[in-house]
């Protein structure tokens, strides 16, 4: 499976909330996901454990998309504070 190729699955995701942990749940067939944080910090965490504003992978506010390889991972995401936006696709 090549990683730097991205094949869309779904639609894109917008204005999910986040204020509290948030589970992103791939449909069928995904094993990628394409995400960037807008507005403020947010957290991941690709274990299945619960997000903090202080635990959890950071991804900064206004830096460029991620492509992460989910495969088997259960992904949860918060804001590291108000107002916090996320924007992501899967895909394969």
């Amino acid at each position: 499976m090549d990683m730097l190729k991205f094949e869309p699955i779904a639609g894109h995701y917008d204005g999910t909330a986040i204020a509290s942990a948030t589970t992103l749940t791939p449909p069928d067939g995904a094993y990628k996901l394409i995400i960037q944080a807008l507005e403020q910090n947010v957290r991941i965490t690709l274990d299945g454990t619960t997000p903090t504003a202080s635990k959890g992978f950071q991804l900064k506010a206004g830096d460029p998309p991620v492509m992460i390889w989910v495969a088997g991972s259960t992904l949860k995401v918060i804001e590291e504070a108000a107002t916090a936006d996320i924007q992501y696709q899967w895909g394969k």
